[in-house]
């Protein structure tokens, strides 16, 4: 059960509990046994919140915190110390041109590279593994190397496991 619905089922069996404390004070002996049974039963209700309150306040808290990053999630790699944006469109995984070339400082532009793709939804140039290599294949310099290292490496050889279950859960 969501924390939300355990917390309204508690909030409206406590509130319950008092009203029928307060109307068999009222049965009892009138008005000032009815606040008496109001009085006594209303820390019913607080000890009933008590728990699903802090875990529904916890939750959203946890939720707002993670708000920012969401669009960032799973796409955000950094290859000396700048952001490389990875996306996954089409059962591939597509590098973003112009973060390539800031990251390897090699000369030209994102959009003019004749193997790169725009990816409309993200407004981005972007280039396959196979198109990284050959880009920076005719760009030969230290941080090029590098670069494609890295990427099969840390980007492409991790996603690959993923794809095929060898990071499942046992």
């Amino acid at each position: 059960m969501p924390n939300w619905a355990f917390l309204l089922m508690r909030l409206v069996l406590g509130v319950g509990a008092s009203a029928l404390m307060t109307w068999g004070g009222n049965k009892l002996g009138g008005f000032p046994y009815a606040l008496i049974g109001f009085v006594f039963s209303t820390p019913l209700i607080g000890v009933a919140i008590a728990k699903p309150l802090v875990e529904v306040i916890h939750e959203g808290f946890g939720w707002l915190w993670t708000q920012p990053m969401r669009k960032w999630q799973g796409i955000y790699y950094e290859f000396n110390g700048i952001q490389v944006r990875v996306i996954q469109d089409d059962d591939t995984l597509w590098f973003a041109a112009d973060d390539m070339i800031r990251a390897t400082e090699i000369e030209a532009v994102g959009g003019t590279l004749g193997e790169s793709k725009l990816l409309p939804q993200w407004g981005l140039a972007c280039l396959t593994i196979e198109g990284v290599e050959a880009v920076l294949g005719r760009h030969r310099n230290h941080e090029s190397q590098r670069f494609i290292l890295w990427a099969r490496r840390e980007v492409q050889a991790p996603w690959e496991r993923k794809r095929s279950g060898a990071l499942a859960q046992r």
